[in-house]
């Protein structure tokens, strides 16, 4: 009964919040639109407060000694930093109180931490999924596959094959994990279908009123993140088979045409939440203290780890430059959309070297003539130099600069002519970015983008201002 209401509670917010059809205006305020814009930033900015000072020792953080078979034993306390001793491998830490800035333990903010922001990103980005949209019509407009419907249980069935196996697992037993993955699933199937029958969002295809948030991803989320949770301990790279097979199946899902960009980044933040809820559950009904199983902190002053990532990236472009085809008037360009996946590998704590491939499209438009939904597209590969810097304890900023090639399709209509061409482009920018646990941090980032020309009578190199987010997986390691 609580449940359900609790679920109809959130249905209703959600609503107010991403049906802007209902224009509601506050007198003399601001419009809704506006309020729920400040609302969603509120909510992430709270929840990327960490700095808070503990006020008793049951508030500080927890730190503990891992084993060479895996297991955690008893907190260490120490005044000095920690080295090996025996069997048993320490992270080098200083715990001082003078040394170190504590935070307050708190698992509703583990358990929200990731899926929140991300839930809250895909309500922001309701207003933009047309242009995201855009991508998909420009470069795959008949794609369909139906290998999604399967790949959302993926990283489910090598959870339980690895359990069958034997492999041992952070559920001591069947019953235990089987119920937290139920719980699991019950949570989210009820903020799915309770968020979905209540927003009636138009699909991109027109097929139902049903689309936001994705249901598939959501699945696939909780799944991954089920798998990570009981087996990401052993290796780095099942946590990223996990998530990648989940991104893989909501890149699908937009693909397929049967959401928008805003529907899968709210179904990946309701997967993971909906599982860390369900292990919370778990826990309390088999009396676990988690403490004693699990390092709680990820952000204390270890020693530095290998900044190494794989992510994908969602940004806008702004363009700085008009455009003068082959043939006919030059044109000019709304702000447009890019996305892509990126990734970089550290030979040390600071340089490295690394690459991205992206897809941009983006909207022309000139003097007296409208455009009738026809876009500019292009693709890029990049290579080159990235930087990372910590400034906090848990954040980072990362200068880059790349260089490439870069591919105009074709545009060709009554008024000009842009033959496909292959040209040169440069890129510089920098990042800041937070680590949201030991394996996933969130990156904003704005850079400069300069293109060679795309045509004969073009002057000038083409210029755009890129801003994004990128969401990514850390290959953390101990030295």
């Amino acid at each position: 009964m609580y449940l359900g209401n609790i679920l109809r509670i959130i249905g209703s917010l959600t609503t107010i919040i991403i049906r802007k059809e209902r224009s509601i205006v506050f007198p003399h305020f601001v419009s809704a639109d506006v309020l729920s814009k400040l609302i969603c930033i509120a909510i992430v900015g709270g929840m990327a407060i960490i700095p808070v000072s503990a006020t008793d020792e049951t508030d500080s953080v927890k730190i503990v000694s891992v084993s060479d078979d895996g297991s955690l034993p008893k907190p260490i306390i120490s005044d000095s930093c920690i080295s090996n001793v025996g069997n048993e491998k320490h992270r080098h830490v200083s715990i001082n109180d003078s040394l170190i800035i504590k935070y307050p333990y708190s698992r509703l903010i583990e358990c929200t931490h990731i899926g929140v922001p991300l839930i809250v990103g895909g309500i922001i980005e309701m207003e933009h999924n047309k242009k995201f949209r855009e991508l998909r019509n420009s470069f795959i407009p008949k794609f369909h596959n139906e290998i999604d419907n399967f790949t959302q249980y993926l990283p489910a069935g090598v959870m339980f094959g690895m359990k069958a196996f034997g492999v041992p697992s952070r559920s001591k037993s069947w019953g235990e994990m089987l119920t937290a993955d139920a719980f699991s699933a019950i949570i989210m199937a009820g903020l799915v279908n309770s968020i979905k029958y209540t927003a009636k969002l138009r699909r991109p295809d027109g097929s139902s009123n049903n689309s936001f948030p994705s249901g598939h991803t959501a699945t696939a989320f909780m799944t991954a993140h089920m798998l990570n949770v009981e087996y990401g301990h052993l290796s780095p790279w099942i946590g990223m088979g996990a998530y990648a097979t989940a991104s893989a199946t909501a890149l699908m899902r937009m693909a397929n045409n049967r959401h928008w960009m805003s529907d899968i980044l709210a179904g990946a933040g309701i997967g993971i939440i909906s599982t860390e809820f369900g292990y919370w559950l778990s826990d309390i009904i088999f009396n676990r203290d988690k403490i004693k199983t699990e390092i709680v902190d990820h952000w204390i002053n270890y020693e530095p780890s290998d900044p190494s990532f794989l992510g994908f990236y969602a940004s806008f472009q702004i363009p700085l430059t008009k455009y003068k085809p082959t043939s006919g008037p030059a044109f000019s360009t709304s702000t447009g959309s890019s996305t892509g996946i990126e990734g970089a590998w550290y030979w040390n704590h600071h340089l490295g070297v690394g690459g991205r491939l992206s897809v941009s499209s983006v909207y022309y438009s000139y003097e007296n003539v409208e455009n009738n939904g026809e876009t500019f597209d292009m693709s890029m590969l990049q290579a080159g130099i990235y930087s990372n810097i910590n400034i906090f304890k848990h954040m980072y900023i990362s200068p880059k600069v790349l260089a490439g090639v870069n591919y105009y399709n074709k545009i060709s209509n009554d008024y000009f002519t842009c033959p496909a061409k292959l040209g040169a482009c440069l890129t510089t920018g920098i990042s800041i970015g937070a680590m949201v646990c030991s394996y996933f941090d969130v990156n904003f980032f704005g850079g400069w983008n300069v293109l060679s020309p795309h045509s004969q009578n073009q002057d000038q190199v083409i210029q755009t201002i890129e801003l994004g987010a990128r969401f990514a997986y850390r290959f953390a390691h101990e030295e």
